[in-house]
C-alpha cells in the first residue's frame, strides 16, 4: 500500500486524510492536540459552553491511517523530517498548513487548552464591556458584529472597514443585506474609514479608534483585519513563488515548486479559491481523486487540471437566525438570504457534521 504524508491538521488536512484513508497509508501530521472547529469559534466568543463540541481530538479521525502529533521542519515530495530530526518517508505529501488569524478566532500555538483559555477570557472582557469596536468589515468582522449584538443587544458595538462596503470583492446584494441587517440590530458601521492607530493587531484589547474613525469612549477593540497564510515550508523549496496575498502559486494539479508528487491546497495554496471552507469542498474531493489515480499509476498530466468554483462561496450567518450567503454556482453565484444562510450554516455551524467525522457525535 502507498504511503501519503499529510502536513496540517485543518480543514483542508482532515478532509484530504478521510478521503484517502481506504486507498493509501495516511499519516497525518499535526502540531495542535486537538482540532479547532473554527467556522464556530466566532460564536464561542458570545457562547463559551461551545468549546466542549467544537474543540475535538484527532484520535478517532481515521480508521486505517494514523495521526501523528509533532512539528515538521521541512518537506519534499519524498517525505517529511520532523523538529527531532525524525523522517518519515512518502510516496505523495500534501502540505495543507492553512492560515493564522488574530485571537482568539483561530489557535496562537499548539495547545487546545490555551485556545481555550483565550477563548474564555474574550468572553469575559466582552461581558464586561459597554463599548465593542470591531476593525475589519471581512466575513470575520462581520459574522462577530453579528453575533455579538444577537447576544448582547443592550452593548454598543461599532464595525468600521476602510472599504466602502462590507464584505469586498462580493456582490453589492450580498453587502447590503449583510448592512441591512446589522444595522437592523444596532450595529454601527462606519465605512470607507481607515484605523491607523491600533495598539494590537493580533489580539482584542482596551482602545480607542482614533480621530480617524472620529472621537470615541474607550472601547473593547477586536482586529478582525484577515487570515494570513502560513507557508514557512514552502519558503525553504527551490523554485516555490508566492502570490500578493503570500500564498504559495501551483500548477494546474496544485504542485508548488515544480514538484511532481508534493501537493498543496487550502488557505496556504493559490489554487484560485478565496480562503473559505467552502474552497475546501471542491479542493479535498478533487485533490484526493487525483492522488488515487496517481498512486494507481496513472500519469497525472494525463488527468484533468483542478478548477476553482466558478464563483466565489461565503457563508456568513448573524447570529443563529439571520445573515447571507453567496452560493459558488451560476457563473457569478447564487445569493442566499437569512432563512436559507441559517439552514446551512447559521443555527448549528456545522458542529454535528464534525463531531460525527471526528467519531465524537454519540
Amino acid at each position: 500500500m502507498k504511503r501519503v504524508v499529510i502536513v496540517g491538521g485543518g480543514y483542508a488536512g482532515v478532509a484530504l486524510a478521510r478521503a484517502l484513508d481506504r486507498n493509501a497509508e495516511v499519516c497525518l501530521v499535526e502540531a495542535r492536540d486537538r482540532f479547532v472547529h473554527n467556522a464556530a469559534a466566532i460564536r464561542s466568543v458570545v457562547a463559551p459552553a461551545l468549546l466542549e463540541r467544537i474543540v475535538i481530538p484527532y484520535d478517532r479521525l481515521l480508521r486505517r491511517g494514523a495521526v501523528r502529533r509533532g512539528v515538521v521542519a521541512s518537506a519534499s515530495e519524498h517525505g517529511v523530517v520532523l523538529a527531532g530530526g525524525e523522517a518519515i518517508e512518502a510516496d505523495v505529501v500534501i502540505v495543507a498548513t492553512g492560515s493564522r488569524y488574530a485571537e482568539p478566532f483561530k489557535p496562537d500555538g499548539d495547545s487546545a487548552a490555551a485556545f481555550n483559555g483565550s477563548i474564555r477570557a474574550a468572553h469575559a472582557t466582552l461581558r464586561a464591556a459597554d463599548n465593542v469596536a470591531i476593525v475589519g468589515g471581512g466575513a470575520v468582522g462581520v459574522e462577530l458584529a453579528g453575533e455579538i449584538s444577537t447576544a448582547f443587544p443592550n452593548k454598543s458595538v461599532t464595525l468600521v472597514s476602510n472599504a466602502p462596503a462590507l464584505m469586498p470583492g462580493y456582490s453589492a446584494k450580498f453587502s447590503r443585506a449583510l448592512q441591512t441587517q446589522l444595522r437592523r440590530k444596532g450595529v454601527q458601521l462606519r465605512l470607507d474609514t481607515r484605523v491607523e492607530t491600533l495598539a494590537h493587531r493580533e489580539r482584542p484589547h482596551a482602545g480607542i479608534l482614533g480621530n480617524d474613525a472620529g472621537d470615541e469612549p474607550r472601547h473593547l477593540i477586536f482586529p478582525a483585519l484577515g487570515a494570513q497564510p502560513v507557508t514557512a515550508l514552502f519558503r525553504e523549496m527551490v523554485g516555490a513563488r508566492f502570490d500578493r496575498q503570500g500564498r504559495v502559486i501551483v500548477d494546474g494539479w496544485l504542485r508548488p515548486a515544480g514538484l511532481s508528487r508534493l501537493f498543496s491546497l487550502g488557505d496556504a495554496a493559490a489554487t484560485g479559491d478565496p480562503m473559505t471552507i467552502v474552497a475546501i469542498t471542491r479542493q479535498a474531493p478533487w485533490l484526493a481523486k487525483t492522488i488515487n489515480a496517481l498512486l494507481a499509476g496513472r500519469r497525472i498530466e494525463s488527468l484533468a487540471p483542478y478548477k476553482p468554483w466558478p464563483a466565489r462561496g461565503i457563508l456568513v450567518p448573524l447570529g443563529p437566525q439571520d445573515g447571507a450567503s453567496m452560493l459558488p454556482i451560476l457563473g457569478r453565484g447564487w445569493f442566499a438570504g437569512r432563512w436559507a444562510t441559517a439552514l446551512i450554516k447559521g443555527r448549528e455551524l456545522f458542529i454535528p457534521r464534525y463531531l460525527k467525522e471526528f467519531g465524537y457525535d454519540k
